[in-house]
């Protein structure tokens, strides 16, 4: 497939950039950088096949943002830089990538906001975000192959109150993701719009209506996918919030000759479920949808996931997070996958500039050739500046 230029849902993302990326020139502009280094030992880091497969390793992440804001709104630079470095078996491996992203309240009623976004990742290093959004989570179908995906995004969107208990929103985007070999490259784009209405002060429902189209770089292979969901969200408390969406999927694959198309219907939901109090933090997470896949074909997602955080005292905290993501392709020959992986840890943060801390994972895979699980863990230092 021919690679095309920025579609319309793209440009109309950048204008909502340049409308939304301008807050006054007396804002103050504020830098600050996160480094982080952490040493460790992983049984299987990228799990893949074979026996000879752990290694200890040294990583350093740095993280610079630029944020600049005035009572209107705000835009951010995000920066990210990680290198691993394993002592055995494996080698360096590099992961990188920005994203220029601005929000702007151009009236009481009316707000804008969009984002730049390149991301270049080996799938599967040590990376638990399968939960999310289905061009956010990594591709299980990949795991294990130590893949490097190059994702490219253009994303905007609005929010317009049409009166006291009704609001309405909007929002377009293109995703470009490319594989340096062993994946299917995809062209993704699409929008959505709906309505919310408040029907008391703590609870809204609503309706949503999705619509994008997913190209592969195999000739006469793509997915158009249509999903209508309705919404509900709800305060439960002051500490207390649910948020409830409910709806059919319907996706048309298209694939090349002989072989014949098909037309399918599926769940579409999600739910989510989050509390912040005074001393601790929970979320739990769950959603069922149809994206793409770097295997080909679309396929359906099912994913859970659950973050927990304690502070045990003024300095110290606890972290938890679980994560379920199960993928089934609409090609019958690919079959289903399914990944699991948690992650536990106590960090110390010993000054405004510095934290310490330690934690352990497990991660294992499922589905296609058999693989050990990853068994893991480090200790860490992080070293924030400027100082809160």
């Amino acid at each position: 497939m021919s690679r095309r230029t920025l579609p319309a849902p793209a440009l109309i993302a950048a204008f909502a950039l340049a409308a939304a990326a301008s807050p006054s020139a007396a804002a103050p502009a504020r830098l600050t950088v996160d480094t982080e280094v952490r040493l460790g030992y992983d049984t299987n880091p990228f799990l893949s096949g074979g026996d000879d497969l752990a290694s200890p390793y040294g990583r350093i992440s740095v993280n610079p943002r630029l944020t600049k804001a005035d009572a209107q709104g705000q835009i951010t630079l995000d920066g990210h830089y990680d290198h691993s470095q394993y002592f055995q078996n494996y080698g360096g491996t590099d992961e990188y990538g920005g994203e220029l992203a601005a929000q702007r309240r151009l009236s009481s009623k009316f707000s804008v906001y969009g984002s730049l976004r390149y991301d270049s990742e080996v799938i599967g290093l040590g990376d638990d975000q399968v939960t999310g959004q289905p061009t956010d989570a990594i591709d299980v179908n990949l795991i294990g192959l130590r893949q490097r995906a190059d994702t490219y995004t253009a994303s905007g969107g609005f929010e317009y109150q049409i009166s006291s208990k009704d609001t309405v929103t909007a929002n377009a985007g293109y995703t470009a993701t490319r594989y340096g070999g062993g994946g299917n490259d995809t062209d993704n784009v699409g929008g959505s719009i709906g309505w919310k209405h408040a029907i008391s002060s703590r609870s809204k429902i609503g309706i949503r209506g999705s619509v994008y189209r997913i190209d592969y770089d195999t000739p006469g292979l793509s997915t158009l996918i249509m999903q209508p969901t309705v919404t509900f969200s709800q305060t439960l408390s002051a500490t207390w919030n649910l948020d409830l969406s409910l709806g059919v999927s319907f996706s048309d694959l298209s694939v090349p000759a002989p072989l014949v198309d098909s037309r399918k219907t599926g769940l579409a939901a999600s739910a989510q479920l989050c509390h912040t109090g005074a001393k601790d933090y929970f979320c739990m997470f769950a959603d069922r949808s149809v994206s793409a896949s770097g295997v080909g074909g679309t396929v359906e997602r099912t994913q859970v996931g659950v973050s927990y955080r304690r502070s045990v005292s003024e300095h110290v905290g606890f972290t938890w997070t679980g994560n379920y993501a199960r993928s089934t392709s609409q090609v019958a020959a690919i079959g289903t996958r399914q990944y699991v992986s948690g992650r536990a840890g106590l960090d110390w943060k010993i000054s405004p500039v510095i934290t310490l801390g330690a934690e352990g994972r497990y991660r294992d895979i499922y589905g296609g050739p058999q693989v050990k699980a990853d068994i893991g863990g480090d200790v860490y230092a992080t070293v924030k500046l400027p100082s809160p």
